[in-house]
Order: C-alpha cells, then sequence, then structure tokens
C-alpha cells in the first residue's frame, strides 16, 4: 500500500488529514503513525462508526481490536489515537482521551464497598492482643484509629505514619502534610469525628498508658514512627478474618485511600454536584500533581459503581486521559 495514495473515508477522514498535515508541516516524517490510522479508518468503516467524536467505546474496541498483538504494537496503536483525539479536542470536538497503554501490567487497585469497609472496622474494633502487655494493647489502641485516619482522610500509609503532633492543629482541625510523594506539602482537613477519635486516642495513651511520643502513630518505641511492614501485616491480618477475605485477590492499606475517593465521589454524584468542577479540589486534597491524576480512581469507580454511569452524562464520551502512577 503507498501512503500517499490512501484517501481517508471514514467519519474521522477530515480531522485524520488535517492532523497528518500538521505533523508533516511541523517536520514530523510521521509515515509510521499514518499507517497506523489509516488502519484506524478502516476499522471505523468496517464497524460502520458514524459519529465523529471518540468516545471510550471507541477507543476500547480499538485497543482490543488485535488480541494476539504485541503489547508494543498496542501501544503504540493507542499512541495515535490518542495523538488524534487530542487534536480534536483542539479544534473544539469534546473526544474521550485514551490512557497512556503501558506494556508493563499494573494491578488493578482492590476498591473496598462499603460492606467491607464496615466488616473490616468491625474485625479492628473487636481485636484483642493475644498477649496482655502495655505494648501490644497500645498498638491494638493505634491501629483503629490509624485504618480510620487515613480512610476518613484518604492519606497515604507514609503519610498517616510519619505525622507528627506539631503538625496537627487540633482546634483549627488541620494537619500540615509534609515531605510527602515528589517531596512536596499540603495541609488537609480533619473531620470533628476524626480528630476527637484522635484526641480520644492520645488521651488513654496518657493517663492510661504514660505513652508519649513526637507522632501521632508510634511504634511500640515511641521514638519512631510505626513501620509500613507492621501496618500491612496487621491489616492483612484483619481482613482475613472478615467474609469478604480471598487469597487470590484482597486489598492492602492503600486501598483504604481508594475507598475514601469512591465514597466522596459518590457522595458528589448522589449530590447532583458537578464532578468537573469538584475535582481539581479532590485532587489538591490527595496531594496529587494534577486532575490528571486523580481521574485515574475515576476510571476505577466507573468499571464498579453504577452511580458513575447513572449520574455523570459526560462519562461515556469526556473522560480525561489518567495516569497509573499514584
Amino acid at each position: 500500500m503507498i501512503l500517499e495514495e490512501y484517501v481517508f473515508n471514514s467519519c474521522f477522514a477530515n480531522d485524520i488529514q488535517a492532523l497528518v498535515e500538521q505533523k508533516k508541516q511541523s517536520g514530523y516524517i510521521y509515515d509510521s503513525s499514518k499507517y497506523i490510522l489509516i488502519q484506524f479508518d478502516k476499522f471505523c468503516i468496517e464497524n460502520h462508526a458514524d459519529r465523529s467524536i471518540i468516545t471510550k467505546e471507541l477507543s476500547d474496541a480499538w485497543q482490543s481490536y488485535h488480541a494476539d498483538e504485541a503489547k508494543s504494537r498496542r501501544a503504540s496503536r493507542m499512541s495515535v489515537l490518542r495523538q488524534l483525539a487530542q487534536y480534536m479536542n483542539s479544534q473544539g470536538n469534546e473526544c474521550y482521551i485514551p490512557s497512556k497503554f503501558s506494556t508493563k501490567s499494573h494491578r488493578v487497585p482492590y476498591v473496598m464497598n462499603n460492606r467491607e469497609i464496615k466488616e473490616f472496622f468491625t474485625v479492628v474494633d473487636d481485636y484483642v492482643p493475644k498477649i496482655n502487655a502495655d505494648r501490644f494493647n497500645i498498638l491494638a489502641l493505634e491501629y483503629k484509629v490509624l485504618f480510620r485516619f487515613i480512610y476518613c482522610c484518604g492519606l497515604r500509609v507514609s503519610e498517616a505514619r510519619k505525622l507528627k503532633l506539631e503538625d496537627i492543629d487540633f482546634e483549627r482541625k488541620t494537619a500540615l502534610i509534609l515531605h510527602s510523594k515528589g517531596d512536596k506539602d499540603r495541609l488537609i482537613y480533619i473531620a470533628d469525628d476524626v480528630c476527637k477519635m484522635c484526641q480520644d486516642m492520645l488521651n488513654l495513651l496518657h493517663n492510661n498508658y504514660n505513652f508519649y511520643s513526637e507522632y501521632l502513630f508510634p511504634s511500640s518505641n515511641p521514638s519512631i514512627p510505626l513501620q509500613s511492614a507492621s501496618i500491612n501485616t496487621k491489616f492483612k491480618e484483619f481482613w482475613k478474618k472478615t467474609s469478604g477475605f480471598s487469597s487470590s485477590r484482597y486489598p492492602t492499606v492503600h486501598s483504604l485511600r481508594y475507598s475514601f475517593v469512591v465514597a466522596r465521589m459518590n457522595l458528589w454524584m448522589e449530590n447532583g454536584e458537578n464532578l468537573t468542577a469538584m475535582m481539581p479540589y479532590l485532587s489538591k486534597y490527595l496531594g496529587h500533581e494534577s486532575v490528571e491524576n486523580t481521574y485515574y480512581y475515576y476510571h476505577q469507580i466507573e468499571s464498579a459503581f453504577k452511580i458513575v454511569r447513572q449520574k455523570d452524562q459526560l462519562s461515556d464520551s469526556i473522560i480525561p486521559e489518567v495516569s497509573n502512577e499514584e
């Protein structure tokens, strides 16, 4: 096939041709990409695509078009489709921009539903250490608050465990998260009941055990915070006691952060809030570099929660590109 002789005929013909011309004028050879666009043009004709808008359904169909192809080849095809979608958006056409297709395999995050969340915290609250000693009773008390703090504030494990008392303002109900991912700082607001929960825990640690530390969640050694390995082990131990436990697929501590996002976005949907307008606030609260990164959660929710598909009329056509690097 001679590339220069091919005439685009699908409903995307004008946009594809304009993109190719733009790339050529910018100095790109663009032959390999044009070949992929020719395949996409034929694909659209074969599948009777009649809307000159790239939707998520069309993107998904194009991604799975060749089931047995190498991942690198699929990544190339999706990259070209992204370019086309971005070009069309720049021309005022609201298209779905597919995410960057990685040749690496990524585990799909486990988003805990309301029942699982309630059952998990019931197990946490019922936990009694096998050894009745101060050091174990102190840790048991901390775990009951730590996991709730992570869930209610949507924090990363490292952010919660390293939090110092000097960075918390219980009167203003704020916490300063320092040197987080990307060495960035941010201020988060804490709900009234979460503040009270932390203060009650501190009072018990001080009055019942005479235990003091600069950290909100210290280890048995008050000079260092709880360690990630210990937190992960305890989370798994609690989860195994729930009815939803499965050895093949199970949540991690980070799932509490995902579940926080799900609960917040579902609430916005139920209240008829504009998701696009609210996402920048959520992104800033989570400590993401951009709203696009936060939309990764959106994709997880879209596949798992019907409310998004019911309430968000734009979800089928204008879901921004996402990143799977949280």
